[in-house]
């Protein structure tokens, strides 16, 4: 009678129990293209809040014009493509280029970063922002800028600019 009742309570705690909760597998999302033939296996992934961090970041030195700081968020060897079609290939030269162009402003609007390869390291931060510049007749001209950063170990290799007039 005992073995019974012991046997009973064994039922009954197996029946109480909750069943075990299904494991379901982690869906890995990767979208698009790569038209570079060594890149052709790749599809792109989300990126992480790091880059974009780092590129928010860059851009408060940015309106500050600390160039001392914004140095410290690129390669040495880094590669500035600018939406008019100038390259610059250090820091320095891109600071002097800047440094010129003082008449305008712009707002951060928004950025994600997407990566070809988790596994290998470096994402692409894709940043927006609307602008506007006064030109030598003293009119404001308004802008859409596009940038695309490579972020490799916590720092800029390439940016390229593009830019949209607004009319």
């Amino acid at each position: 009678m005992k073995n019974l009742h012991v046997l009973s309570i064994m039922l009954l705690s197996f029946a109480c129990t909750p069943p075990a909760p299904k494991v379901v597998e982690s869906v890995e999302r990767s979208i698009g293209f790569h038209s570079n033939d060594e890149l052709k296996e790749f599809k792109w992934h989300l990126g992480t809040e790091e880059p974009i961090d780092l590129v928010k970041s860059l851009d408060t030195a940015w309106t500050a014009r600390d160039y001392a700081a914004m140095q410290n968020y690129f390669v040495d060897t880094l590669r500035i493509t600018t939406y008019n079609g100038k390259t610059f290939n250090s820091f320095e030269e891109f600071q002097k280029a800047m440094a010129l162009d003082t008449n305008g402003g712009w707002t951060f609007n928004r950025a994600y970063s997407v990566d070809l390869n988790p596994a290998l390291g470096g994402e692409h931060v894709q940043a927006f922002f609307n602008s506007f510049n006064i030109n030598p007749g003293g009119d404001t001209v308004k802008a859409r800028i596009y940038e695309s950063y490579y972020v490799v170990n916590k720092k800029i290799v390439w940016l390229d600019q593009y830019r949209q007039l607004i009319e």
